[in-house]
């Protein structure tokens, strides 16, 4: 199924994420095979003239998995008794993420000179064939003043969203954070954002289970994939996250199409479980929050698209995430 063909100057052009794993896997060398079925599925499904790519991003922390950057963790540390007494959840997270963020700005290899020429000498190993698709992900992504500064970003923030608060601060925290899934815009990763949804869906999981007894082992199935537990896992989902959500830009969002090794089934089954952590979360809300602070952001969400690709680079169709079903 095509990308419809978006009119109208409310609508946002389509921006398109590629996972770290399906960069990798198109430019390796000697898998230009691989390279040209994909470049022939974007063809054949109409997202790209014949031959040529769509715009091809990939996310911050993607780009750091692909060029093999893994900065040393940040060192947890206690919250200086004068933060936690202020009891204000936007002083206290901030202090955490500026902390973090100071420390991810000095760190050597996360440097924008270092990062460039960690780029360029990846550039030279890929089979010429990938440059297009390695330009459009990599040094278009290094080219733009301040990029370093969303890396720190991202960095600080995942930092933050694994912080262990103090017990009494934890649920006030908790809800905070919860409320960036729409408030954050992209200062939040995916990454992030995704851990909020697990977290809220391992709440909401034995509610579920009560509501629809019938359709147990279906809901059982959904738990199996949100089983997260390393970095990794969290990394993979972000294609997830963005083709539900889109890419805020203000108060609105582009639709964004991604593409994964995953196949389709697989990644039904998330969206279906990430789909209906939202929904647990919504409904939560308190209708007058609801209608004067979330409508507009809930207005401005844009489904996207999703590619399942094969091992050969080739996709069958796209799946349009709005059309999944959610408990």
């Amino acid at each position: 199924m095509a990308l419809p063909e978006r009119r109208g100057r409310k609508e946002l052009p389509v921006r398109y994420l590629l996972d770290s794993r399906m960069f990798r896997h198109l430019c390796l060398p000697g898998w230009t095979a691989e390279l040209d079925g994909f470049r022939a599925s974007l063809a054949a499904q109409g997202l790209s003239p014949a031959g040529s790519l769509p715009a091809f991003e990939l996310t911050p922390l993607g780009f750091l998995a692909v060029i093999d950057v893994e900065p040393a963790p940040f060192e947890a540390f206690r919250l200086p008794p004068n933060v936690i007494k202020t009891g204000e959840s936007v002083l206290i997270s901030g202090f955490v993420a500026q902390m973090a963020k100071d420390h991810f700005a000095k760190t050597p290899d996360l440097q924008a000179a270092a990062l460039r020429r960690r780029v360029e000498l990846l550039r030279d190993r890929v089979d010429p064939e990938a440059h297009e698709l390695f330009d459009l992900c990599l040094t278009r992504f290094v080219s733009r003043e301040g990029f370093e500064s969303d890396i720190h970003g991202h960095l600080a923030f995942e930092f933050l969203y694994r912080f262990q608060f103090p017990m009494a601060l934890h649920e006030q925290m908790f809800d905070f954070l919860a409320a960036s899934l729409f408030a954050a815009g992209e200062s939040v990763s995916g990454v992030s954002k995704v851990r909020i949804v697990k977290a809220i869906w391992d709440r909401s999981y034995e509610r579920l289970l009560k509501k629809h007894p019938g359709r147990r082992a279906e809901i059982q199935a959904l738990d199996r994939e949100m089983r997260l537990r390393t970095f990794k896992d969290y990394l993979d989902w972000e294609g997830i996250h963005h083709s539900i959500l889109g890419f805020a830009a203000g108060n609105r969002a582009h639709p964004v199409a991604a593409f994964t090794p995953d196949p389709e089934e697989t990644l039904k089954v998330r969206c279906t479980v990430y789909k209906s952590a939202l929904r647990a979360f919504l409904d939560l809300i308190n209708h007058e929050e609801l209608v004067t602070t979330l409508r507009p952001r809930l207005k401005a969400w844009q489904p996207g698209f999703l590619g399942p690709c094969k091992e050969d680079g080739t996709f069958d169709a796209v799946i349009s995430t709005g059309d999944l079903p959610v408990f």
